[in-house]
């Protein structure tokens, strides 16, 4: 693990805000409160959808008309920026062509991002088998964390008040020192009440193997955080058997957190689809933000890990 990865991502120096316009200012609020957290600067980025581009040839690259709906864009664009001029955040407003699930992946790589913040919505059914969302695409691109500001997510997370409760929901697999240390490093910077939650899966287990799996995760959620002297509140240790969303999201409602992190692992299409992934489902209910990193970032970062126990039962999503 490499500390200035930790660094990085507990503590973001630059924030992408992508928008399409429409999520109306919760994602607005979400963003400001988290950029004021760390004094981030921001860049708030709207992609342009092909159907606005115009090619002339084959040979030459699409290029966006100086349209009335091109200048209705930067003009909106314009608009919420000075939301976050107004709180003292600098923020420059950026114009994309193309599609976001490509265009904001090249982007980031290229401008030393590191969160990118957006909206998602409760698609189901039908319009699911059509596509998966743009947060879910970036969720699996991107290599840095993505916070997902989710349509039930309460407008309160976002008040001008500390960062009271970090919950940290782990499967306890090879990427938890990562996760842990950038849970650990934001709770520590602002004082706030950490949370350290597993979920067991103890399916054909007996009572004995089930005592023996409760603690070795208890002590292996311990070892995660191993200056807890270091926090002005000491951590929270939980582990729990059940329904891995369903407990996730209970935890977060009965503790009030105000952010919750999650480690992502490779989705399939038919998760995705059938809304069993314990990701999307705690990024769809979840009433504060959620903040996702992903396979990317697992496999690309250093960092140290203990060897997983077999006899450990472990989330699946």
């Amino acid at each position: 693990m490499t500390q200035s990865a930790i660094v990085r991502w507990s503590n973001p120096k630059v924030i992408l805000v992508a928008t399409n316009l429409f999520e109306g200012y919760p994602l607005i609020m979400h963003a400001i409160y988290q950029a004021k957290l760390s004094q981030a600067r921001v860049l708030l980025v709207h992609v342009i959808s092909p159907s606005y581009l115009i090619t002339e040839t084959n040979c030459t690259p699409p290029f966006v008309p100086p349209s009335p709906a091109f200048r209705v864009i930067r003009a909106k664009l314009d608009e919420i920026a000075k939301e976050f001029e107004w709180e003292g955040i600098t923020c420059e407003p950026i114009v994309l062509k193309g599609l976001p699930e490509e265009e904001i992946p090249s982007f980031v790589k290229s401008g030393s991002v590191d969160r990118v913040i957006v909206a998602t919505r409760n698609a189901s059914g039908v319009a699911r088998l059509l596509g998966v969302s743009v947060a879910e695409e970036l969720i699996a691109r991107l290599e840095v964390p993505v916070c997902i500001i989710g349509p039930r997510t309460h407008p309160g997370a976002a008040c001008d008040t500390p960062l009271g409760q970090v919950l940290l929901a782990t499967t306890l697999h090879l990427n938890c020192p990562l996760l842990a240390g950038i849970a650990s490093a934001l709770a520590e910077s602002n004082h706030s009440q950490l949370t350290l939650l597993h979920v067991l899966n103890t399916d054909g287990m007996s009572e004995q193997q089930q005592q023996a799996a409760r603690a070795m995760a208890q002590r292996r959620l311990c070892a995660l955080v191993p200056n807890q002297s270091a926090h002005r509140i000491p951590p929270i240790f939980l582990v729990h058997e059940g329904d891995p969303a369903t407990i996730i999201l209970r935890e977060a409602g009965s503790m009030a957190q105000d952010l919750v992190i999650l480690g992502s692992p490779h989705p399939s299409i038919v998760s995705w689809v059938l809304e069993t992934s314990v990701v999307r489902r705690v990024a769809i209910e979840s009433q504060c933000p959620v903040i996702v990193i992903s396979p990317t970032i697992q496999a690309t970062t250093e960092y140290l890990h203990e060897p997983v126990d077999a006899e450990l039962g472990f989330v699946r999503s």
